[in-house]
């Protein structure tokens, strides 16, 4: 600041003049110390904004560099999703070279996994079986099984949109696996990937799973002998070759 603007004391100083007007001359003297203070720390904010922007430029120059990397990265490594449907009913057709029946079309999802210029197809199920995995998973009633996936585009997406929820982060837990144990997802993209386990660990792991029934095996009453007087049948069971043996040994 220019030191024009600063008030010289003259002869004993302000002393001589009224409590108002040294209090007016307090004020200013303490504006002026305060405008000095503040060029101060101007011109070090000036020093010390050249440094960052200097290294502002730095970190740009590496983020272009980084983003070039991570592009490549992108497009080779990254792995991409999809699925499909196949709406073709399941039938034979024969062979007339060798008259054998082959097994063709199936109603059936299907998720393809890209990566590392690969493709992987993952079977997932057939259109009801899977629609019926969802409902258990979320405990619901013939929701999705009962959609027509085959015939209606907005059930497709719908049943599309629920697969990419449900399964997708499984299929990329796993692939984050490999990569971490074995440095590659080659092993992945070479393994044999069953889609239904995916369905099945979720319903597993859902707050609607159930216990499956256990279903008792009654014990056999053994085969028909007759009746008695009474008109009840009887059974007998038949014999094993040891208590046949035992018999004829007596």
């Amino acid at each position: 600041m220019d030191d024009k603007y600063r008030i010289k004391k003259v002869g004993d100083g302000w002393d001589f003049l009224p409590k108002q007007e040294r209090d007016r001359k307090r004020k200013y003297e303490n504006l002026t110390n305060k405008i000095k203070r503040r060029e101060k720390k101007i011109e070090r904010m000036k020093i010390q904004l050249k440094k960052e922007k200097e290294e502002l430029r730095e970190w740009k120059g590496e983020m272009r560099k980084g983003f070039n990397e991570m592009v490549k990265y992108h497009k080779t490594l990254t792995p991409t999703f999809s699925t499909s449907i196949s709406k073709n009913p399941k039938n034979k057709q024969k062979d007339n070279l060798s008259g054998n029946f082959k097994t063709r079309g199936n109603r059936s999802w299907t998720i393809t996994v890209r990566v590392v210029g690969k493709r992987k197809p993952i079977y997932l199920g057939t259109m009801e079986k899977v629609g019926e995995m969802i409902d258990y998973i979320e405990g619901k009633s013939e929701f999705w099984s009962k959609k027509r996936v085959d015939t209606n585009y907005e059930h497709e997406l719908q049943t599309i949109k629920k697969i990419e929820e449900l399964v997708y982060p499984l299929i990329k837990r796993d692939l984050i696996k490999c990569l971490e144990s074995e440095g590659s997802l080659e092993p992945f993209m070479n393994s044999t990937v069953k889609g239904m386990d995916y369905l099945n660990e979720l319903y597993l792991n859902s707050e609607f799973y159930e216990e499956p029934k256990v279903i008792e095996k009654k014990e056999s009453k053994g085969f028909f002998l007759g009746y008695l007087p009474n008109g009840k049948p009887i059974y007998g069971k038949k014999k094993s070759k040891k208590e046949k043996g035992n018999e004829e040994g007596k």
